[in-house]
């Protein structure tokens, strides 16, 4: 049996405000000259694409401010990543067990793959993964989970928003909430609850139990 994990990243496997708040706050700052947002505004927006970040804390949406915000953005956090970039603990453990059992590994984020490559390179995990999908130009997460599930027999999606869990339950593929993450208890209906990375690999083994 052909197996796929697919994984969010911010918020599934990558403790985000750690690094990253701290990084859009100042390029939020830089962009409008005022105070820094506060990192519970920022926590809340993690799953969306940048730009909604841009048009919440800078109030503008125009594309002038938008790839100035970008730039920013990309300019802390190659200081922010390296010097305070984190997995949620258990997380490599929970990746090698996968790998173990035979499974293939992708990374589907709403996020740039420069920033997808970026975190899991500084994290020591891009080495777990056959693919890394960043929202590119096809906005929807289901279309892009479609494609990449195309040949498995057995595909299992893991995250922490609406957006996974969406799409997972339109290609009627089954998921995992990361209750640790940045949704909430609403974006998890349909998804089985996980509290730690290691518990992800336990809800994996019982669904693949159901289908085999």
């Amino acid at each position: 049996m052909k197996k796929l994990a697919v994984f969010d990243l911010d918020g599934t496997l990558h403790h985000t405000e750690l690094a990253l708040a701290p990084a859009i706050a100042r390029a939020a700052a830089d962009v409008t000259g005022l105070q820094e947002p506060s990192y519970a505004l920022i926590n809340s927006l993690y799953g969306e694409p940048l730009e909604e970040f841009c048009r919440v804390l800078t109030g503008r949406s125009d594309s002038m401010t938008f790839s100035k915000f970008m730039a920013r953005v990309r300019y802390h956090q190659s200081i922010t990543i390296p010097e305070s970039g984190a997995l949620y603990p258990g997380t490599m453990e929970m990746l090698q067990g996968l790998k173990d059992r035979g499974f293939d590994l992708a990374v589907l984020s709403n996020a740039h793959e420069d920033y997808i490559e970026e975190v899991t390179v500084n994290l020591g995990i891009i080495h777990y993964f056959e693919k890394l999908v960043g929202r590119g130009t096809e906005a929807s997460k289901t279309r892009r989970l479609k494609r990449l599930a195309k040949g498995y027999d057995f595909v299992v999606m893991v995250g922490d928003r609406y957006h996974d869990i969406h799409a997972a339950k339109k290609l009627s593929i089954p998921a995992v909430a990361c209750e640790y993450g940045y949704g909430n208890p609403g974006e998890h209906l349909g998804a089985s609850g996980a509290g730690s990375p290691g518990e992800i690999l336990e809800l994996i083994d019982g669904f693949l139990r159901k289908a085999t």
